[in-house]
């Protein structure tokens, strides 16, 4: 009996969200650009509007999910992207965002949205030096 509720404990945190900070320099990239960042969340949500679980926007936490809160937001992410572009002391440049909502369940054609959603915000940017900026 143990077995199964730590199996399912586990299976809900690698299910349930994650919030990501994903850095990559190249010169690929060109001489003003400090580094490429990607900055995501997601979360499942039930009937559309209900948080279950999600990604903690706080990075420094213990638990990397966070139960029944809202955190998949399109301000709550880009404000991660600005602090880190401040720390960097760069400006963001070449944005692209993903704001995409996912039915878990779909019966044959009919998509039956008032279950359970799988919900994601991204953005994507390169950081460039302040200087460089015209």
């Amino acid at each position: 009996m143990k077995w199964r509720l730590i199996v399912a404990s586990l299976a809900v945190l690698v299910l349930s969200g994650c919030f990501t900070v994903n850095e990559a320099s190249s010169p690929v990239l060109g001489e003003d650009v400090v580094k490429h960042v990607t900055v995501e969340n997601y979360g499942w949500y039930l009937f559309g509007n209900i948080p279950l679980f999600c990604g903690n926007e706080d990075l420094d936490s213990w638990c990397p999910v966070a139960f029944f809160s809202d955190q998949v937001t399109v301000d709550g992410v880009f404000s991660k992207l600005e602090a880190l572009a401040d720390r960097e002391k760069s400006k963001i440049e070449n944005l692209r965002i993903v704001n995409d909502n996912d039915v878990l369940f779909e019966a044959y054609y009919l998509k039956v949205p008032w279950l359970v959603i799988y919900k994601k915000v991204c953005f994507s940017a390169n950081l460039v030096k302040k200087e460089a900026v015209k």
